[in-house]
């Protein structure tokens, strides 16, 4: 059975307008590491993907010392709108757990990931720290993308507060987005929303938004006003999961809910 394609990202636009045939020179750190680490050849097959989720497979045709160049073997497939689009917002945790959760989401499906600086995160992110740190969840993100070879990479989002998560979602109207507040305390399951998350998916809802909190627990005070923004709180399961768990299987059970498997 012949292997799948090593897969590269494409962080421009290069992929809007291109058509089969057409000559593409895979450069920076991309380039690199696919001439240099990975050491692909000419005439081997890559498969490229974009941000908005075009994806098409190129053959390489000279190799180049940080580069390959290559050319198109077919028109790129265009990128997929799917929708709702679901979207994790995951406290900030320690030993990096949070980078597993993001790392496992993006395989799973998430369409962006949003840091979340919550009142019981232990890791907190301020200054310089904000850069690295976001800069670091997009390399995860990246290398997710290439690893399970999904269309589209997923934005990660700025890092905010509870005060300005709230206030983002405060503006938000309930017919286009949907709240979902991870609580283990709750009786209300998730997988028995099935049949209004079908419906309200028909009815043209845009995304799903999944809040998961930190090791601690989210603040009783924190989850009221996530509440009051109009957030439902859900049971994930019997289990109590880590925050690296409980995300990605809740991104994994709504993918399965809206129709995206299967």
């Amino acid at each position: 059975m012949p292997s799948t394609p090593p897969s590269f990202l494409i962080l421009d636009d290069a992929l809007t307008t291109a058509v089969k045939g057409d000559a593409l020179a895979l450069a920076g750190d991309e380039g690199r590491h696919a001439a240099k680490v990975a050491r692909i050849g000419v005439g081997e097959q890559v498969l490229l993907t974009d941000a908005p989720g075009r994806q098409v497979l190129a053959e390489v045709i000279a190799a180049r010392k940080e580069a390959l160049d290559l050319r198109l073997l077919a028109d790129p497939a265009p990128a997929v709108q799917r929708l709702p689009h679901l979207t994790l917002v995951q406290a900030l945790a320690t030993g990096g757990r949070d980078e597993q959760a993001v790392e496992s989401a993006t395989e799973l499906g998430a369409d962006r990931v949003v840091p979340w600086i919550a009142r019981r995160s232990v890791s907190v992110w301020r200054g310089e720290k904000l850069r690295k740190g976001r800069a670091k969840w997009e390399a995860t993100v990246r290398a997710a993308v290439k690893q399970c070879r999904r269309p589209g990479i997923p934005a990660v989002g700025e890092p905010v507060t509870t005060k300005q998560l709230v206030a983002e979602l405060g503006e938000r109207s309930a017919e286009d987005t949907l709240v979902l507040v991870l609580h283990e305390q709750e009786s209300v399951g998730l997988v028995s929303l099935a049949e209004d998350l079908r419906a309200a998916s028909e009815n043209g809802l845009e995304e799903i938004l999944v809040i998961v909190g930190p090791e601690g627990g989210i603040d009783p005070e924190e989850l009221a006003q996530l509440r009051e923004t109009g957030a439902r709180s859900v049971l994930l399961g019997p289990e109590v999961l880590r925050s690296s768990t409980a995300g990605p299987a809740a991104i994994a059970v709504l993918s399965a809910l809206v129709g995206r498997w299967g």
